[in-house]
């Protein structure tokens, strides 16, 4: 996103946002019990079950007119779809423990690939690393190797998320939701 000089200056003003899919409580209940036993073999430091989400599009830090040029891309009309998360693992660079689909369906690759054509047309930079949907489980994890009970999601809509700095952690707001 272009933004001029004045609105990089005004810190006050910033905005650290992304794109996500959100999980209701019973995912996200579904999820922590099926990984708990992973997330302690990794001996990381856990994702509190209420930040869980699969990131969609990370846009990083944008003005607060930006951030109103955001909101005007979805909706991304796709339609629900579901998703299996059944497979954990470990990036050895960043050591972060993920839970994944082992099969994304397509509307999620549609989504993502809609998404950023959208951003792109209004100005965002397009990400170029090859798209990786995960759940982040907990940071700074050992390798390790385990299996874990497939939790399945009923996706229905987008999330555009607000991330803020809460000392050692980061706290999560969900600004708006569209159907998908």
């Amino acid at each position: 996103m272009n933004e001029t000089p004045d609105e990089r200056d005004q810190e006050h003003d910033r905005h650290r946002v992304f794109f996500a899919l959100w999980p209701d409580d019973a995912t996200r209940a579904a999820i922590s019990r099926a990984t708990r036993d992973a997330v302690r073999a990794s001996a990381g430091r856990p994702i509190a079950k209420d930040r869980l989400h699969l990131t969609v599009a990370f846009l990083g830090e944008l003005s607060g007119a930006g951030l109103g040029v955001a909101r005007q891309v979805p909706p991304i009309s796709v339609g629900g779809f579901e998703l299996t998360l059944d497979t954990l693992g470990v990036w050895p660079e960043s050591k972060i423990l993920w839970l994944a689909p082992s099969e994304p369906p397509p509307a999620l690759g549609e989504l993502e690939a809609q998404l950023w054509d959208a951003l792109v047309e209004r100005g965002f930079r397009g990400e170029e690393r090859t798209y990786r949907p995960h759940i982040t489980l907990a940071r700074r994890s050992r390798a390790l190797e385990a299996a874990v009970e497939p939790v399945r999601w009923s996706v229905r809509d987008l999330a555009l998320v607000e991330s803020f700095p809460d000392g050692r952690n980061v706290h999560y707001e969900v600004l708006e939701r569209w159907p998908l």
